[in-house]
């Protein structure tokens, strides 16, 4: 059965949709076959993914979602339910496959206007979870872009989602954000949710900024928020920031169209390989082409380095401190 990671945080402008962005990308070109879930608003995610959207018809989420609105809470479409009624919407969207891909897909629900207001007529909290079980058969895995805001599309993200991945910069006010996460996290398990926090990437770092270390340190010492484990959750790589992120959104396509250094993305790569071998899809993470060619020279942002002169890694010296060596 396909592994669901949420990408969430309770606060904005963290990196979310660029991280599921790039990790769906990323995981397809490895040979995965990959479902995003569209749920933030604007609908960040699913324009990013324009330069590979295909030019079919097909109806909205919201509509998908509507007619599941008599299902009581607590109750899912079945499998058999799920697969017809995502016939009759044609969703999800399904991009056109690269060369490059080697067998690897994406699939999006995308977002739609109409999904804040349809929530309100949405009773079930496992609507998404039976809808993703029904395509089980067509994804390895599913990465859900977690709406900002609570309500109905929440619960049914935190519902359907296995693990957590928390994008967050590294800014004190931040925090607060993963506090109330990891708290909601703690209310779905408390209810018989089995979801658990995956990991937390550091987002638009600047390496020489103090607050940085300050962040790290504050996440080290906690070790759980009501019962849910935040210590040794930090990956030890980073996002560095950049403006190409930016200009790729805008463009509607991969970073590595507007810059040809790896160390902007080479983050997201190894975030994109430990997503891959904790979906149990670890023969994939072998499989690095393409933008994800890191050599070794390949400067890599280490959070366990902050205080050195230059935190940034060369890819080999990175491995070899924790214990990647010889993975590929």
């Amino acid at each position: 059965m396909a592994k669901v990671y949420g990408v969430a945080i309770r606060k904005g402008g963290q990196g979310k949709s660029t991280t599921v962005a790039m990790v769906g990308r990323l995981c397809a070109l490895y040979g995965a076959r990959v479902l995003v879930v569209d749920l933030a608003q604007p609908g960040t995610t699913t324009a990013s993914l324009r330069d590979l959207w295909a030019p079919v018809e097909h109806d909205l989420l919201s509509n998908l979602l509507l007619a599941f609105r008599a299902f009581p809470a607590g109750i899912a479409p079945t499998p058999e339910q799920a697969r017809a009624a995502f016939t009759a919407a044609a969703l999800p969207v399904r991009l056109p496959t690269q060369p490059s891909w080697s067998g690897g897909s994406i699939a999006v629900l995308p977002w739609d206007d109409a999904l804040g207001d349809t929530a309100a007529f949405l009773h079930s909290e496992r609507l998404l979870a039976g809808l993703i079980e029904g395509l089980a058969d067509e994804i390895d895995l599913a990465l859900i872009d977690f709406p900002a805001e609570g309500g109905p599309l929440l619960a049914n993200a935190l519902a359907a989602t296995q693990r957590v991945i928390m994008p967050l910069m590294p800014e004190t006010p931040a925090l607060e954000g993963v506090d109330a996460l990891l708290r909601q996290m703690a209310a779905a398990r408390a209810q018989g949710q089995d979801i658990t926090l995956g990991g937390i990437l550091l987002t638009r770092c600047e390496p020489k900024n103090k607050r940085m270390y300050d962040v790290v340190q504050t996440i080290r010492q906690v070790e759980e928020v009501e019962g849910v484990p935040v210590s040794g959750k930090l990956f030890p790589f980073a996002i560095r920031n950049n403006e190409f992120f930016e200009q790729a959104f805008r463009y509607g396509e991969p970073i590595w169209e507007r810059t040809s250094n790896p160390a902007h993305w080479a983050g997201y790569v190894l975030l994109a390989e430990w997503l891959l071998r904790d979906a149990g899809l670890g023969n994939l993470s072998h499989q690095r082409r393409g933008p994800a060619l890191l050599t070794s020279d390949t400067r890599i942002l280490d959070i366990t380095a902050l205080l050195m002169n230059d935190p940034e890694l060369p890819l080999g010296d990175f491995e070899r401190a924790h214990l990647l060596v010889g993975e590929h």
